[in-house]
């Protein structure tokens, strides 16, 4: 597995996009020029492609009302059968029982169309939805989070490997290199009051759990955090890529100077979120996006990091994922993207 095209300004974006048609969806990524395309995420077109309802599927007891759209578990007094046969297809390592299927994932089932019989990308990228995040945004008939009840957490934790795993083997069919993204957005709230109770030694193991399996299948992991979280936490797993909000959020990465360090000396990239993926595209500019990115990067040198090995662990993406845009919006996004590369390359 290479790292080559996750580096000096490689480009990739995050899952969502606001078409509804999968197929569209899936030629537009693929022929939009990134450097590590994905599989699109299609949230506008059902609550099931939601980011939690999407990665639910062969988690036991799970409950979706789509009219309502409402998802939870419906746990009974005697969990062990169905707990016993969940394992067993884990430890079997039976993938398929962790399918997403189309229904839920659209996209996914016509990207792999769309890719066909032809020659095999140097780079692909999928995601899943992070263990924290599923387990905080799921909650039993007694409204508790599953996370608090620890059997469902480490259930959660394990379907998402499995799903993972699932995903690679299909995926690295068609491509040279593979790029699993889990998405954690929750994790913006770690050591806030809204949750106390996620400790790091928790996000340590769930997130172990998830970047392991990512490895063991040839793999290279990466996570999405939409705002600032406990960097240091982050990169003292063995994650190979850190994509996080560097436009819409002041970015700490520089509180953490010697835990990026290593880091970055061990080969890890950082994918900066730079390109906005809220309304505030409508105004933005190459050049107000140019001079952003030399911000951040004047804060790291600040530091004591040089921009040329700044610019080496550097990748290049959207600050979230753009499902909740318009068409329109979201091809702005993506056409900045491609110039912002080019600008970068050109010497920012």
């Amino acid at each position: 597995m290479t790292r080559n095209l996750l580096t000096n300004g490689a480009t990739t974006v995050i899952g969502s996009v606001p078409f509804t048609d999968a197929a569209e969806a899936a030629r537009f990524i693929l022929a939009s020029g990134v450097d590590v395309p994905c599989w699109p995420q299609l949230p506008a077109r059902a609550f099931v492609e939601g980011m939690i309802p999407q990665c639910s599927e062969g988690i036991p007891f799970m409950k979706i009302d789509e009219p309502e759209k409402r998802i939870w578990c419906e746990i009974p007094p005697d969990r062990s059968e169905a707990l016993t046969e969940f394992y067993q297809n884990v430890i079997d390592m039976n993938v398929d029982a962790f399918a997403i299927s189309e229904k839920h994932a659209a996209g996914f089932h016509a990207f792999l169309k769309a890719l066909g019989s032809g020659p095999k990308r140097p780079f692909l990228k999928g995601q899943v939805t992070g263990p924290a995040t599923m387990s905080l945004g799921i909650t039993d008939q007694n409204k508790q989070f599953l996370f608090y009840d620890a059997e469902m957490r480490d259930a959660v934790t394990q379907a998402i490997t499995m799903k993972a795993r699932w995903q690679a083997r299909l995926l690295r069919k068609h491509c040279e290199n593979l790029l699993m993204f889990f998405d954690e957005p929750v994790l913006a709230g770690f050591g806030t009051s809204t949750y106390l109770g996620l400790k790091a030694e928790h996000v340590a193991e769930m997130c172990g759990a998830v970047i392991a399996a990512i490895h063991d299948e040839g793999a290279l992991a990466g996570v999405h955090i939409c705002s600032n979280t406990d960097w240091a936490m982050m990169m003292a797993t063995d994650i190979d890529v850190l994509n996080f909000d560097a436009y819409s959020t002041n970015c700490a990465l520089s509180l953490y100077p010697d835990a990026l360090r290593r880091f970055i000396g061990r080969g890890g990239a950082l994918a900066w979120g730079i390109v906005p993926t809220t309304n505030e595209i409508d105004g933005a500019t190459l050049d107000g996006i140019v001079a952003r990115l030399r911000a951040e990067f004047r804060k790291l040198e600040a530091k004591g990091f040089t921009k040329d090995e700044l610019s080496r662990s550097c990748a290049l993406t959207p600050s979230c994922g753009t499902g909740a845009l318009s068409v329109p919006q979201c091809r702005k996004v993506f056409d900045l993207l491609t110039k912002l590369q080019a600008a970068f390359r050109g010497g920012l």
